[in-house]
């Protein structure tokens, strides 16, 4: 039976938990950070102040666990792919299409995290590190794919800016279930990506072909 009780209290404190995070970061959306307190959180989640803070120390510990949500996963994966061996482009397209899934499936309201308010602040710089490592990861794949004439010659710095304006966009459309997608649309948002920059578009087929049948589960989960 103790068991039993601190099983149930472990997954009662997990949901708490995970709706803190769905309330806070609807209102950093909606209000901003600076703009928004723990005692609005609180309230949106139904719970007391202390009742928060038993779960997060502070509010830039929530914010943390959800940049932590985004970054944590898009990071690594995104620097397996530049450091793997294989087409560019294909890996490129790997990169796309899970971070895509995992934008458009995030149960939390992400579009409210990556404002200079928040990143160019000292508490969240290590956070912006992060984000660094995954823009230079993303260069880093164009930048071979320009080389091996793969992509066009463009500057990668400039295709990856373009990208980060696409996945900003599309987690403010679609994270927290705001905007209900389709399963197709982190296939159609990849696609839009290669084909402006392939050298040439007719091999996109063959590209998202293989980018698939090399996905693992979680790039394929939409």
């Amino acid at each position: 039976m103790a068991g039993r009780a601190l099983l149930e209290t472990a997954a009662l404190a997990s949901s708490t938990r995970h709706r803190i995070l769905f309330e806070a970061s609807k209102l950093f959306a909606e209000r901003g950070y600076h703009g928004t307190s723990t005692r609005e959180i609180a309230r949106a989640v139904g719970i007391r102040q202390p009742s928060l803070f038993h779960h997060f120390p502070s509010k830039d510990a929530i914010l943390q666990d959800l940049l932590s949500f985004d970054l944590d996963e898009a990071v690594p994966f995104a620097e397996a792919m530049a450091a793997a061996r294989g087409e560019p482009s294909v890996r490129l397209y790997r990169y796309l299409r899970r971070d895509l899934v995992h934008l458009i499936g995030s149960p939390y309201n992400l579009s409210g995290l990556y404002t200079e308010e928040i990143m160019a602040q000292p508490a969240f710089a290590p956070w912006a590190r992060k984000r660094d490592r995954l823009h230079r990861a993303i260069e880093r794949v164009v930048r071979e794919g320009v080389e091996r004439g793969e992509f066009v010659q463009m500057s990668p710095q400039l295709v990856r800016e373009a990208i980060t304006g696409i996945l900003i966009r599309t987690l403010t459309l679609f994270s927290g279930g705001r905007v209900e997608a389709g399963g197709e649309v982190p296939d159609q948002i990849a696609s839009f990506v290669l084909r402006a920059i392939l050298a040439d578009p007719s091999e996109l087929p063959r590209v998202r072909e293989r980018a698939r049948s090399l996905a693992d589960p979680a790039e394929v989960r939409a």
